[in-house]
Parts: structure tokens; C-alpha cells; sequence
């Protein structure tokens, strides 16, 4: 079953009265076959735009995430539930791509992680350490370019200096 991230605004109320809207919501995901992951709140807060829902205006809203696994033909009916619901504001089921493998490390770090890139599974767990020339390269020139710069100011400071004393 693949997974989805449902983001929902609620109206901003009270906390025993949200609990329930979220309750409603995640029990009907359940009856509908699909398998809740998390629950996460991420607050009141005040919306971007006024949002108009159910012949009302709203400014205020709470945002909730539910991560669930279901099957594709949940979406379409879920949505429509949520939207009918007095309560929820705005719904909205998005698919999320769970990933088998981490990204690999940044380039410029210097790291001995494993290659879960390499078709050979031996070499997920015998990766060398990774030297990139040109970035120790790149490292040096921006030290001497620090350290011109620096000769270039002291000169110009004694050669003024030196104006003020002459005038």
C-alpha cells in the first residue's frame, strides 16, 4: 500500500472539541482500511488568506498531519468525507515517496559511508574514504586570496599614513 500525508486545517477550537474532529477523521480512515502512522499537530495558527468554507470565513485555523497507509481508492472517498465535514476547513491527501535508501552524502564532505548507489551489495558496507582534490585545491587559492588582500590593505594604511604626514 503505498503511503499518504493528509494535511488538514481545522477551525480553531476549543482543545477537547479538536481532539474530537481529529478523532472523527483518523477513525474513518481506519474504517476505511487504511493504517495511521502518526498523528502530528502543528499548532494554531493564523492563515495565509481568508479561507472560505462551509458559507463561512475563517483566519484562524489549526494544521494537522496524519501520515497513513492505504489503498489508492481511499483518496478520492476520504477527500470527499473530509470535505463535507463542518469542522475541517480544508483537507488535503497527499501521496509521499518513502524512500528505500538515504541520499547520498554531500560531495564536499569528506566521509566513509556506504555506496547504496552501487549495483554490488558488497559495496554498501566497503566504501573508501572519499577525497575530492579540487575542493582542497579551491581551499588554498581563497587562502592566498585572503592573504593578498590583506598585504594590499596594510600598504594602503601605511601609504596613507605616510599622505598625513607629509600634508
Amino acid at each position: 500500500m503505498p503511503r499518504y500525508e493528509l494535511v488538514m486545517i481545522t477551525k480553531a477550537l476549543e482543545r477537547p472539541e479538536t481532539v474530537t474532529v481529529v478523532k472523527r477523521a483518523v477513525q474513518s480512515l481506519l474504517e476505511k482500511g487504511a493504517i495511521v502512522r502518526q498523528v502530528e499537530s502543528l499548532g494554531e495558527r493564523k492563515l495565509p488568506y481568508i479561507m472560505r468554507a462551509h458559507t463561512e470565513n475563517f483566519t484562524q485555523g489549526r494544521y494537522f498531519v496524519v501520515e497513513f497507509d492505504g489503498p489508492t481508492t481511499l483518496v478520492s472517498s476520504m477527500s470527499q468525507l473530509l470535505k463535507q465535514d463542518l469542522d475541517i476547513i480544508r483537507p488535503n491527501i497527499i501521496k509521499k515517496e518513502v524512500k528505500l535508501f538515504p541520499d547520498p552524502p554531500c560531495p564536499g564532505i569528506l566521509t566513509k559511508e556506504p555506496n547504496y548507489y552501487s549495483p554490488n551489495p558488497s559495496a554498501w558496507f566497503g566504501a573508501e574514504d572519499v577525497k575530492l582534490e579540487k575542493f582542497v585545491k579551491k581551499d588554498k587559492r581563497m587562502k592566498v586570496r585572503k592573504e593578498k588582500r590583506r598585504e594590499r590593505r596594510e600598504l594602503r594604511k601605511q601609504q596613507e599614513k605616510e599622505q598625513q604626514e607629509m600634508q
